[in-house]
């Protein structure tokens, strides 16, 4: 093929086109939740006068505590350092106090250094990890809930196997089916992707489903990860985290966490989505193997951006100041529409009333257009299988403005459906 013909040779990628030089596995991005979302509302009109409720998003629109910015100052003299691909001690000290705080069962259970990592957020560490486990077994698959957050999905590409997606639905307790997998879908797995509190549901997983999944995971000889970045978000029940169920577990050898990691991070709890900071925990074997992998081509936590990740980490008040700020903003919704109020987490998982006939994206449509609220249509969180789309009939509505906003949207949805 010469130049010339190479370059007319392409695949669509989120509305670029990319040359066939890419990789081509690149094309499952094309039905990037926040992408179809434009396509479902861009030619709808808004009919209405009233500010545009955005929904859509998770991220938190209240801000992080007021001295985030003057640890941040006093760190200045640290930027000309490079960032390092494991824990400093100030930084292993610091999530020690966390950890005896929020969960001290494990406080001194076991050796930081050889257990954690920190990480820029969640999402990039998801995506790594799939890496870690590509080649470990012949014909291999990877197991991913089905609604999905993007980063596991891209985490399940890159481990070279079959995406396996376990629904979770309305039948199954909102939390993915264990009971479905059968030996050999087992055997081939490399890694399992779970989440608790579950995005977007807001299920909690109780301690008995983690053991099930980490169980298996030893069992059969995968990865179990556990994307934990809603757990100190809960209104209560205080989930409990899969670090707390596998100290309470026999483990194979002198590893508590053989086959388990966890993925911690500030985003939610501390409303700082910008800082991308937080730690990887877990599995010695796989913290050895992420640290390479990063040492030798990935995103890293600059050391002035450790020392505020620290401080929030040690400081519990802000937390439950954000954590109250939630459970009232439910409760706002709650006092102008009958919901379900979520465990954990900030997103409504609202079903479509049944004048829509199950049809979510129409419904987003009207909300979009009639009443100027933005949401998620639930279809296009999750993957279609055998079994349908587990996702299908719901919106996603994030719940992160303040109260007046909240108390905004919660009489737009109740003159929605008084008007139905």
């Amino acid at each position: 093929m010469c130049p010339e013909q190479h370059l007319n040779v392409s695949i669509s990628l989120m509305g670029f086109v990319l040359l066939s030089m890419l990789n081509p596995d690149f094309s499952i991005f094309n039905d990037n939740m926040f992408l179809q979302v434009r396509q479902i509302l861009n030619d709808v009109p808004m009919q209405t006068t009233e500010e545009l409720l955005d929904v859509t998003v998770g991220e938190p629109q209240m801000p992080p505590p007021d001295w985030l910015a003057e640890v941040l100052n006093a760190e200045s003299k640290n930027w000309q350092a490079y960032p390092k691909a494991f824990a400093d001690q100030a930084f292993l000290d610091d999530v020690a106090v966390y950890i005896e705080a929020r969960f001290p069962a494990l406080s001194g259970r076991f050796d930081l250094a050889d257990h954690i990592v920190p990480v820029p957020g969640t999402r990039e560490p998801l995506h790594l990890l799939g890496w870690c486990v590509r080649g470990a077994k012949q014909n291999s698959c990877a197991l991913v809930s089905n609604p999905f957050y993007h980063a596991w999905r891209a985490g399940a590409l890159a481990s070279g196997g079959q995406i396996v997606y376990i629904n979770a639905s309305a039948e199954t307790g909102f939390l993915p089916s264990l009971d479905i997998l059968d030996e050999a879908t087992l055997s081939r797995c490399t890694i399992l992707y779970l989440c608790t509190p579950t995005n977007p549901h807001g299920m909690i997983a109780s301690p008995d489903y983690i053991a099930k999944a980490l169980q298996l995971a030893r069992q059969f000889n995968f990865l179990l990860v556990v994307d934990e970045c809603y757990v100190d978000i809960w209104r209560q029940t205080c989930p409990t985290s899969a670090l707390e169920v596998a100290n309470q577990m026999p483990a194979p050898g002198d590893d508590p966490f053989a086959n388990l990691v966890v993925l911690n991070s500030l985003s939610k709890r501390s409303n700082a989505a910008g800082l991308r900071a937080g730690f990887l925990c877990g599995d010695k074997a796989l913290i050895v193997a992420y640290k390479l992998v990063v040492a030798n081509g990935g995103a890293l936590v600059p050391t002035p951006l450790l020392r505020v990740a620290g401080a929030l980490y040690r400081d519990d008040q802000h937390n439950q100041t954000i954590r109250q700020h939630y459970t009232t903003s439910f409760q706002i919704l709650s006092g102008h529409v009958p919901i379900i109020i979520p465990e954990g987490g900030f997103f409504l998982w609202y079903p479509v009333p049944e004048a829509f006939g199950g049809d979510d994206a129409a419904c987003a449509q009207h909300l979009f257009g009639q009443w100027g609220i933005k949401t998620v249509p639930g279809s296009v969180m999750a993957e279609q299988t055998d079994d349908g789309n587990p996702a299908a009939g719901y919106l996603r509505l994030a719940i992160v403005h303040d109260h007046d906003k909240v108390d905004e949207l919660g009489q737009r949805l109740a003159r929605f459906e008084s008007s139905l």
